[in-house]
């Protein structure tokens, strides 16, 4: 509990000192809302009257301050090139990217976790091999190559899925499940391979330690042995894998929405930026930060939840 205490204290203060940087950074960047409302053909006059009306000309110091206050009463801010709530234009924008994740992650994390172990029972096996190196395919190649590759054959030449996503970003979850599954898939495919490398060598490696042979010479069964001591075991490493791959679904999906004009998180990130919409641009950065140090506690959490070695060291 101590350990875990200190981790909690440490995140947030990493979240703080983060944000803070992320805010400044911003801060120095040229422009603001106001020129990018008025964009190149707005007078001197009408972008100074723009930036006293939305206290644009306080000093740093007194903007961070009210920028800090209204984060913590749940004001994200005001977007002036949108004319709107950040928090209602990041509301439906999130859950659809959530809806993606999820897709992706039921498809790939479960399938990744039983062929990994299955291959890294027997790692000499030439269909090991194989698999194993069209995942280092897999991993490396961009992103937008997948979603290409996965639209020419589901979208072109197989006519099953939309090709591209014409759905608004506050359409129904019954209108949009139709145009989720090619993003979904495009991400499943790299979750997938990172996820069932990592359990691959860890079944590889724990299957030869001193506790789980001396489990067989015991006699006991080898489902036994497999569910009981390599399992639990070879699950901590890849657990740490699934979440940081949990929060990249969340944060990491700007190529795959921006290839399929997906309404979510990652392409109001790049409109955003584009638009130099700095009032939408750090609370999504900072929602990143908030998602990956999350993770980052979860994974330690379940690590010692699953490894039988962290609990015997506890105990």
């Amino acid at each position: 509990m101590i350990n875990l205490a200190r981790r909690v204290i440490f995140s947030l203060a990493t979240f703080v000192a983060l944000a803070v940087v992320s805010f400044l950074g911003i801060d120095a960047l040229p422009g603001d809302g106001c020129t990018a409302l008025l964009g190149r053909f707005g007078s001197d006059t009408k972008i100074e009257s723009c930036r006293q009306e939305n206290q644009l000309n306080d000093p740093v110091v007194v903007r961070l301050k009210n920028w800090s206050t209204d984060l913590v009463s749940g004001d994200l801010g005001y977007s002036i090139k949108r004319d709107e709530q950040v928090s209602k234009l990041i509301a439906p924008r999130l859950r659809n990217t959530a809806i993606m994740g999820a897709v992706a992650a039921v498809i790939a994390f479960p399938s990744a976790i039983v062929v990994g172990l299955l291959l890294g029972r027997f790692p000499q096996k030439r269909i090991s091999k194989v698999v194993n190196q069209l995942s280092v395919i897999a991993m490396t190649l961009p992103e937008f190559v997948i979603a290409t590759v996965l639209w020419l054959v589901l979208s072109i030449w197989l006519p099953i899925f939309p090709g591209v996503s014409v759905m608004p970003s506050n359409a129904s979850v019954l209108q949009l499940l139709p145009n989720v599954w090619l993003p979904a898939l495009t991400l499943a495919v790299v979750i997938f391979a990172h996820s069932m490398r990592t359990m691959r060598a860890s079944v590889t490696n724990v299957q030869t330690m001193p506790f789980v042979e001396s489990a067989r010479l015991r006699g006991t069964k080898e489902r036994t042995t497999i569910s009981r001591h390599i399992v639990p075991a070879a699950l901590p490493p890849v657990m740490n894998v699934v979440a940081l791959d949990g929060a990249w679904l969340l944060t990491g999906t700007f190529v795959t929405e921006a290839v399929f004009n997906f309404q979510g998180l990652g392409r109001l990130a790049i409109d955003a930026i584009s638009d130099r919409d700095t009032a939408l641009i750090l609370p999504i950065i900072l929602f990143g930060l908030a998602v990956y140090l999350i993770s980052s506690l979860l994974a330690d959490s379940l690590a010692r939840i699953f490894d039988p070695r962290l609990r015997s060291a506890k105990g």
